[in-house]
This record gives structure tokens, C-alpha cells and sequence, in this order.
């Protein structure tokens, strides 16, 4: 079952972090492998929007490629979902870097 995003945030931007989370908490009370999640009709996302999704599952170990529809997501999307991915798997590393040059 394909689910849009823009069905849960009744919106054509996922702008806010707010809504991240609240896309989160669908994909949590609904099961993670059950359905896959479509940007189709979202005009504009916002790294805060796939950091409150993508980037806490990834953290949480929830998170597989599977659960975003790579047909009718924008090819700009899944790029900087791309990206929001890579941040999130070295979050690690950039934290202990951050941590390392405020001491």
C-alpha cells in the first residue's frame, strides 16, 4: 500500500520538523514494513522535514530504503533524502568532531 505524504500533513510543502514528526509517528503506529511513503505532490521538502523521519529511524535502526515509493517520489527528493541519510549514518562521527572542537 502506497500512503502520500501530503495525505498525513495535508500540505504540498514538508516544510516543518513538526511535521517530520508527525509523519514519524504515523510510520511508528502503523509498522514500518507494512506500506511505503510517496512525496508525490509535495513541492518542496526540508531537511528538517527528513530529519524528523528519515534521519531518527535511521538512528533508531527502523529505517530501509523500502519504505519510500522511488516512482513517484521527485528525483530532487530521494537526492536529499540521500543526503539526509548520509548525515544520519555519520552522526557519530560529526557529533564526536562537533564535540572535539567546543572542549
Amino acid at each position: 500500500m502506497t500512503v502520500l505524504i501530503n495525505d498525513i500533513i495535508n500540505a504540498a510543502n514538508a516544510i516543518s520538523h513538526s511535521d517530520g514528526e508527525r509523519v514519524y509517528g504515523f510510520l511508528k503506529e502503523k509498522g514500518y514494513e507494512d506500506f511505503t511513503l510517496s512525496f508525490e505532490g509535495i513541492n518542496r521538502v526540508s531537511t528538517s522535514f527528513l530529519n524528523a523521519v528519515i534521519g531518527r529511524m535511521i538512528l533508531e535502526k527502523t529505517y530501509s530504503d523500502k519504505i519510500i515509493d522511488q516512482k513517484t517520489t521527485p528525483t530532487i527528493i530521494l537526492n536529499k533524502i540521500k543526503s539526509v541519510k548520509e548525515n544520519a549514518i555519520h552522526f557519530p562521527i560529526y557529533n564526536r568532531i562537533v564535540n572535539d572542537v567546543q572542549c
